[in-house]
């Protein structure tokens, strides 16, 4: 696979540039789309393997770097990634950049965000790809990210409809068990604090989704 491969949800991927010695591995996966978050181009070789397998090629990252001051990780980046990622008709997705680790990992830890993940678990998946050096302004936008400039295409992907469902259950569960406690002690237990303390720590992670720390060491 190509270097730092990794499975983020059902058909979605996340990957350094691939490199020739790497097509076959890709051709299993059937990708649709690539969506790249670089500024700068694949090499040739790649690129003409992506139109080789009728995979349309995205470049996010150039569209979206309209100046040379434009910052690697901005938030009409994230914005246009997630989209493109919630979109299941562009399923199976790559996710790649130059290094396959800071842009990557940022636009993962905002779709984490949006899946309702405790915070905890996203850095802990982002500092999987990044070690030895995390960068601390990524782990910085990730949480100040607004889930609010995303709209939530018509056709989401069934994982991510079946996760909202699980959060908006135990969000409800969450209420019904404060409605009953207010009740028992007299103070108001589903003020705005409680609902943001749900929020931030909700599901520490989608199932079957491993981190690269894990991956290596199965692999050991």
């Amino acid at each position: 696979p190509p270097d730092k491969f990794g499975h983020v949800e059902t058909q979605v991927y996340r990957s350094a540039f691939p490199t020739p010695a790497s097509f076959e591995y890709l051709k299993f996966l059937g990708l649709r789309t690539i969506v790249n978050l670089s500024q700068e181009l694949p090499m040739r070789a790649v690129v003409a393997y992506f139109e080789e397998i009728g995979a349309e090629l995205n470049n996010v990252g150039l569209r979206v770097w309209t100046h040379p001051r434009c910052t690697p990780i901005s938030h009409e980046l994230v914005k246009v990634a997630l989209q493109i990622i919630l979109d299941r008709s562009c399923h199976p997705l790559l996710l790649v950049s130059s290094s396959g680790t800071h842009q990557v990992g940022s636009i993962v830890g905002c779709l984490r965000r949006l899946q309702g993940w405790n915070l905890t678990s996203i850095f802990d998946e982002y500092r999987s790809y990044a070690a030895p050096s995390p960068r601390l302004h990524c782990e910085q936008f990730i949480e100040l990210w607004d889930n609010d400039l995303v709209t939530i295409p018509a056709t989401p992907p069934a994982w991510f409809e079946a996760q909202q469902e699980l959060l908006l259950n135990d969000l409800a569960k969450w209420s019904e068990l404060h409605r009953g406690q207010k009740l028992m002690d007299g103070r108001d237990s589903t003020d705005r604090r409680n609902l943001a303390y749900f929020r931030v720590s909700g599901p520490l992670a989608s199932r079957g989704v491993t981190s690269a720390v894990a991956d290596e060491d199965e692999d050991n």
